[in-house]
């Protein structure tokens, strides 16, 4: 796999988890293959190295059920952009964030 197309789906695979839209009406305003997607969501987690750290961790109702992250750090890379969002996070919020850094690669 070439890196940057990698590092292109897993900004589109983490957008999509933050998002809470299904598959179908995230790609759609991506303008992506809904196929595609859980293709490289699939793909991305299978490429993560086993007893290593996690390159994707899918954020659910169980896992932020009023749609805020209390606690702990957030790290993306997106290409040449890192972020670190530290404490409480809007997941809305954050899925708006990196959606604007993969349009602007």
């Amino acid at each position: 796999m070439k890196a940057a197309t990698e590092e292109r789906w897993q900004g589109h695979v983490t957008a999509w988890a933050a998002s809470g839209r299904t598959c179908k009406e995230y790609a759609a305003k991506a303008g992506i293959n809904p196929r595609t997607l859980t293709w490289w969501k699939s793909k991305l987690k299978e490429a993560a190295a086993p007893g290593g750290e996690a390159r994707f961790v899918e954020v659910t109702d169980q896992v932020a059920p009023s749609g805020m992250i209390e606690d702990g750090v957030i790290e993306v890379a997106v290409g040449d952009t890192r972020i670190v969002v530290r404490g409480r996070v809007d997941v809305e919020a954050l899925a708006r964030v990196l959606a604007v850094v993969e349009a602007r690669r």
